[in-house]
């Protein structure tokens, strides 16, 4: 009975024991099926996060150059260093073992031989490696130099090998480079520290100019050291395309001196240049004064505004009131409507009266009897009133829009203004008589020489643009050019007789009006002077006394080769009309542009 008794216990626990065996397969079982197939991805990535190096090549970013192929924007091979502090830390108590000075002495050892290389206090190195997470686990892989030399980085190689410092991370990084200066400064623009173009062409063309990265993933050992044999994935970076523009280094060289001699004769607010081929829209020259230097963007910059004023592009981003200049636009209306013609008479007691009210003319006592090109070379208001008023308020905006004003021209650049165009439902008769002589309407530059451009081109449109074309270079080191400049918005904005008309009107405004300050004897030069009185304060009428100074043209006006805008604001002195301040300014501007590009009218 009692052998019965103890064979029955020992079944029971050999049962006991076979079921935690049994159960300790089935949990071992699941927890392997559960890693091996639910946890693989994971596992998989940490074991190769362990045992691999990824490394990122940074594409050399394109450079910009001028239509000649002159260099404008370029960049230098430099580097980047990160340390992974995790890893520092590692290392020094590794060196240290438990004693806690000798841990000390091996950061402020690596501290110092970094300083010593990197030209930096090793006081800030050593404070830089105690970076922690908010969860205080030391950083990893953050930069602590760029843009540094080849020279500096052999030393750190050096370093790095002779002291197995596998804590060092270098990557290839860029160092934006531009070799004129203040040259062209607020149309290259600028990039940050990754090099992402923030401003200017750089940013408009940011995606060409980038480039595609590449990347390195080589086998290490578990203190990070290449193991020999390994395989390595390699992917070669794509350097980013060269954008050639339509600047020509010549006109744009003589257009910064003019400015420069403007700012210093008339110590305006600003000077604002833009130069172009009116038959293609391609910008010659632009000039923004004061300027910067884009190798030193932060220099004398005191905060984020007066950094944006400075870096701003008004020729393509403001917009102001355009005064005369904008007479061209409400002449080629009346004449394209059939409004008025030729020998059309008229006559200026010295203002106009409007639902009431008074307009004056800027000459107080009248131009007295005109005829239709003696209103445009007088620059006469009231004379543009009346032509207002034949056209009509709806054809006026139905023209206005058709010479671009109101909407973006498209250009090629980031941060451009639409301006300022009363609608036609809300445009009173007062507004009307205002609009016509260049008030009221605001414009950018870059309109208003989109719209002269369709006058001295037969009355075709052209977009006024900076893409010439995008190249690249192959692995054999031809270069080829991937893409050029396409022009989608032209379009006939008034008929080439209307267009030729208002031509040689322009020439004869130049050459026996208002514009005559301008006039080169035999170069055919068109123009329009302009006076546009600034608004006050508030919005409450204006001040004769603040304008903008502008004179706009081209030449020759039969076949013209260039056109400028001059916008001078708020000039000193006396003399602050258009005529007086800036069509001496185009007359020095045409001369020097034709004497560096050879031109010769004499000589066909």
């Amino acid at each position: 009975m009692m052998k019965q008794k103890n064979t029955i216990n020992n079944t029971r626990r050999s049962f006991v024991v076979i079921g935690i065996i049994t159960f300790m397969f089935f949990v071992l079982f699941f927890r392997l099926g559960y890693l091996m197939i639910v946890k693989k991805s994971f596992l998989v990535a940490k074991a190769e996060s362990q045992t691999s190096y990824q490394q990122t090549i940074a594409p050399k970013r394109g450079s910009i150059l001028d239509t000649n192929g002159d260099l404008l924007a370029t960049s230098g091979d430099v580097y980047k260093v990160s340390l992974d502090l995790e890893e520092v830390h590692n290392y020094a108590l590794i060196k240290g073992g438990k004693d806690t000075e000798r841990i000390k002495e091996t950061l402020d050892d690596i501290s110092s031989n970094f300083a010593q290389i990197l030209g930096k206090d090793k006081d800030e190195v050593r404070k830089f490696l105690e970076q922690t997470n908010k969860e205080g686990a030391y950083l990893r892989g953050i930069p602590l130099a760029r843009k540094v030399e080849k020279d500096k980085i052999d030393k750190i190689k050096k370093l790095r090998d002779s002291k197995k410092y596998n804590f060092v991370l270098i990557e290839n990084d860029t160092n934006r480079y531009y070799p004129n200066n203040n040259f062209l400064a607020q149309v290259l623009g600028g990039v940050d520290l990754d090099g992402k173009g923030v401003f200017g062409l750089e940013q408009y063309y940011n995606k060409d100019l980038t480039g595609v990265p590449g990347i390195s993933i080589t086998e290490v050992d578990r203190k990070s050291q290449k193991l020999p044999y390994s395989d390595q994935v390699f992917t070669q970076a794509i350097n980013g395309k060269d954008l050639t523009t339509t600047i020509d280094s010549r006109i744009q060289y003589v257009a910064e001196k003019i400015a420069e001699k403007a700012m210093v004769d008339k110590k305006p607010k600003s000077v604002r240049i833009i130069v172009t081929n009116p038959k293609t829209g391609e910008i010659l020259a632009m000039v923004n004064k004061p300027d910067f230097n884009p190798n030193e963007p932060n220099k004398g910059v005191t905060d984020s505004k007066q950094f944006a004023q400075i870096t701003r592009n008004g020729v393509v981003s403001d917009a102001f009131e355009p005064g005369s200049t904008f007479k061209i636009v409400t002449m080629s209306a009346a004449l394209e409507e059939g409004k008025t013609f030729r020998d059309d008479q008229f006559f200026d007691p010295g203002y106009a009266i409007v639902d009431g009210h008074r307009i004056d003319c800027w000459k107080h006592d009248g131009h007295g009897a005109e005829n239709l090109v003696d209103l445009l070379k007088n620059s006469c208001n009231p004379g543009f009133i009346e032509l207002g008023r034949r056209v009509g308020k709806e054809k006026m905006n139905e023209y206005i829009s058709k010479f671009g004003f109101g909407k973006t021209t498209g250009i090629d650049f980031p941060g451009e203004t639409t301006g300022i165009v009363k609608s036609t439902e809300k445009v009173s008769n007062m507004d009307l008589a205002t609009i016509s002589f260049g008030q009221t309407d605001a414009a950018s530059m870059v309109q208003l020489i989109g719209a002269i451009n369709a006058i001295l081109n037969n009355g075709v449109y052209t977009t006024p643009h900076f893409l010439k074309n995008l190249s690249e270079v192959d692995a054999n080191g031809n270069r080829k050019i991937v893409s050029t400049y396409e022009e989608k918005n032209s379009r006939q904005v008034i008929s080439q007789k209307t267009a030729n008309t208002m031509a040689g009107f322009l020439e004869e405004t130049v050459s026996k009006g208002s514009g005559k300050l301008a006039y080169l004897d035999g170069y055919g030069v068109a123009g329009k002077t302009g006076t546009a009185e600034k608004a006050n304060i508030g919005g409450k009428g204006y001040d004769p006394k603040n304008v903008v100074a502008s004179f706009i043209g081209g030449a020759p006006y039969n076949d013209p080769k260039i056109s400028l805008l001059i916008a001078i604001d708020s000039p000193e002195g006396v003399e602050h009309m258009g005529g007086e301040v800036a069509a001496p300014l185009a007359h020095d501007l045409f001369q020097q542009i034709f004497n560096a590009i050879g031109f010769d009218p004499s000589k066909k």
